[in-house]
């Protein structure tokens, strides 16, 4: 029998949502480049543990595709089938309907997930007197949020003081502005490096001790037998719930081996004995 300890590293995962300004001052046209923006980001932080929603506001707030029901492949169309609502801009309602209806186990948010909120809008809400409770709810469901402001009207200090509004602090980090929508595609790469940064750091740590009847024609100082046991554990260790994307590694010893044999108390207590007596 021998025994060793095992690290567990889970990456957790990011629930994102997209909330897309679908109001009558964006223009058909532009709506479709904003959809662009959205796919193209979205593209960008598939291989990673996340998980996806897409949202459209205007005087109202329409949940096109929740996190249940995003497909990991046919997801453009999904997005693609998004039409234009119109009318005006209500963008703080959106936000409270976003946190209470979406960012919610019954719309398939991970309990465990670090929650994302992507606010895109090209102008000033009509109901900013709701922005102080809506981001508070939003807070309290840890929910990060990233304001974009589209267009010149984000010149003004009174739009900018909006953005501010939606988004997490610092400004710095979760506020961006473009001139056009041409220019969203400008900031993926910005925006996907914060972004991944959040997943980098959001993660599990377990160590697990795990005892090992080691048959004895394996050489448990090969690598390749070290890297199979821990295949084997991992798969073990999945039937009883551990998610999939989780990273197992052994842990080596102050002495720098993987392995050390395990003495039965008994044994330990009669060694000591014949060596007081000695």
């Amino acid at each position: 029998m021998k025994w060793s300890a095992i690290h567990l590293l889970t990456f957790i995962g990011l629930d994102i949502a997209f909330l897309m300004d679908g109001s009558g001052s964006v223009g058909a046209d532009n709506f479709i480049v904003m959809k662009t923006f959205v796919k193209n980001l979205t593209a960008s932080l598939l291989e990673f543990n996340t998980s996806f929603a897409f949202v459209q506001y205007s005087s109202g707030t329409t949940i096109h595709v929740n996190f249940h029901q995003f497909q990991r492949t046919g997801w453009e169309n999904q997005v693609d089938s998004i039409s234009q609502i119109g009318s005006n801009t209500y963008t703080a309602g959106a936000i409270q309907t976003v946190v209470n209806d979406l960012f919610d186990s019954s719309a398939g948010a991970r309990p465990n997930a670090h929650r994302i909120l992507i606010v895109l809008t090209d102008g000033q809400s009509s109901d900013t007197s709701t922005y102080p409770s809506a981001t508070a709810l939003a807070d309290r469901k840890n929910i990060t949020r990233y304001a974009i402001g589209i267009g010149n009207v984000f010149d003004s200090q009174s739009a900018t003081d909006e953005l501010r509004s939606i988004a997490s602090s610092p400004e710095s980090d979760y506020v961006f502005k473009v001139d056009s929508f041409e220019a969203l595609d400008k900031i993926i790469s910005s925006l996907v490096k914060r972004i991944t940064v959040i997943e980098a750091t959001v993660m599990r740590r377990q160590i697990v001790r795990v005892e090992l009847q080691v048959n004895l024609t394996f050489d448990l100082n090969n690598t390749v037998v070290q890297d199979e046991i821990l295949n084997q554990i991992k798969l073990k260790l999945q039937e009883q719930g551990l998610p999939s994307n989780t990273k197992l590694s052994w842990i080596k010893q102050p002495d720098g081996q993987i392995f050390h044999k395990k003495y039965n108390e008994k044994s330990v207590k009669e060694q000591k004995k014949s060596k007081d007596e000695f």
